[in-house]
């Protein structure tokens, strides 16, 4: 099984303008609605989204086309992370989240 957390620029769905995707052999921790993503550390195109809320979370499960031996398997579990651009600072951060 394949593993990808796929973060979507602010306001866009469009599976080409992810910000970042990070592929892995063993799932990633869940993500929750109102979670803060730092996205500082990231290069290229999410460097002017320094703070994003996750607003939505979606998963999607395929399966690979068959092209020869692949050691990860053929299913692959994309995450879609939906998010906004939230102030960087410290009220944003000590301010708690309403459970969804």
């Amino acid at each position: 099984m394949e593993y990808r957390l796929e973060i979507h620029r602010p306001g866009s769905c469009d599976d080409r303008e992810c910000l970042k995707i990070f592929t892995s052999a063993a799932p990633f921790l869940p993500l929750r609605i109102g979670d803060l993503l730092n996205a500082s550390a990231w290069d290229g195109d999410a460097s002017g989204w320094k703070l994003l809320r996750v607003l939505n979370v979606e998963h999607v499960i395929s399966e690979k086309p068959s092209a020869g031996i692949d050691p990860s398997g053929r299913i692959i579990h994309r995450a879609l992370i939906y998010t906004e651009k939230v102030a960087d600072n410290a009220q944003t951060r000590n301010r708690p989240q309403a459970a969804s």
